[in-house]
């Protein structure tokens, strides 16, 4: 399945697009500033009901309206719409049925990004490693999504209790339950962090000369602890700060070289290969249906991966028949880039988009 059709209005700088879409590479060049980010983020809104680009989604809406609308057919016939306002109402719809979890928009379309911050996979704050692991155990295991819910709802209940400096048999009650849900949403996460180090390291050792490479899983709290016996140990700092240091919140997956920070040892070209090659090997572990959905969003690859890497790069992003949406600067770079597997090409000019014509090697 893929989008055949997107309808974008007022979305950053672009007031208005209708667009019928290639179900393979679709190719978006324009100067900077020209709105090729705004398609791209348009998809992404439309698959997640966020912005890759701010978490402030209020900021997507064009300066002149009071409202940012996408609308995606698919080509199975099924059709999503978000919408969103500057009062902060939301509208969610798929196939024409009113929702409110944005999961929903992710089940049907799931949607990956490789753009400049996928360099804070290695670089970046623990935050960019947990989403990327979250997102990667949502598509992987169907329980995550329940238990997700679960186990925040405990954490949330708790550190109102731990605010109010209240040591109750209702602490004890959420404590309990939290530890229960977090033990849990760990054995997901462990699981799939294994399956996700045996998919990364020969990919990263083709595609860069690093030795000594490792991914480790953390999982929020001491590995040697259990954590109801880590969250005794720690009551009165949390009533004193008020919050949950520890516990699944916490989680993130670490790459290593020589057991030392990427950071500490690689070229920042090094560290862009291990990024992408982190990101990448995500597609290998979805199911069936979620590759089959799976829409790729890539910003800019020329400015992010040199010449002798790019084409390895572009192979592994197509291996998998998904449809991808990709941006330049320019047309010959885009076709220098991704060759024979281009299907389409637009042109972006001050916010409109211009599909060139079917011989896009004119």
């Amino acid at each position: 399945m893929s989008l055949s059709r997107l309808e974008i209005l007022s979305v950053r700088n672009i007031e208005l697009a209708k667009i019928q879409l290639h179900p393979g590479v679709n190719g978006v060049y324009g100067e900077n500033g020209s709105g090729k980010s705004s398609l791209l983020e348009s998809i992404y809104l439309l698959g997640t009901f966020r912005s890759f680009r701010t978490q402030h989604l209020g900021s997507v809406i064009n300066d002149q309206a009071t409202y940012a609308l996408v609308r995606g057919q698919l080509s199975d016939g099924g059709s999503l719409a978000v919408q969103k306002d500057r009062k902060g109402q939301r509208h969610i719809r798929i196939d024409n049925q009113a929702v409110s979890a944005s999961s929903q928009l992710a089940e049907v379309l799931p949607v990956l990004v490789f753009d400049p911050d996928t360099i804070n996979l290695v670089l970046g704050q623990p935050g960019h490693r947990r989403r990327f692991l979250n997102w990667g155990v949502f598509h992987v295991k169907h329980q995550f999504s329940q238990l997700w819910k679960e186990v925040n709802r405990c954490l949330q209940q708790r550190n109102a209790l731990l605010k109010r400096s209240s040591v109750s048999e209702t602490l004890s009650q959420w404590t309990a339950s939290l530890v229960e849900k977090s033990e849990d949403l760990d054995a997901l996460r462990l699981d799939y962090s294994n399956r996700l180090k045996q998919q990364f390291l020969p990919l990263a050792r083709g595609l860069c000369n690093v030795t000594e490479l490792d991914l480790e899983y953390y999982r929020g709290w001491n590995e040697s602890q259990d954590l109801k016996y880590a969250y005794e140990q720690d009551l009165q700092t949390d009533l004193k700060r008020g919050f949950t240091q520890k516990g699944f919140h916490r989680a993130e997956i670490k790459v290593t070289v020589k057991g030392k920070p990427v950071a500490e040892v690689c070229s920042r070209g090094e560290a862009k290969m291990l990024s992408w090659a982190l990101a990448l090997s995500q597609l290998e572990l979805l199911p069936e249906q979620a590759r089959k959905n799976l829409i790729l969003l890539v910003d800019d690859l020329a400015s992010e991966i040199d010449p002798d890497h790019r084409k390895a790069i572009t192979a592994l992003l197509c291996r998998g028949n998904h449809q991808i949406f990709t941006t330049s600067t320019d047309k010959a770079t885009l076709i220098e880039s991704w060759g024979e597997h281009l299907g389409k090409m637009f042109h972006v000019k001050q916010g409109i988009i211009s599909s060139i014509g079917e011989d896009i090697y004119d």
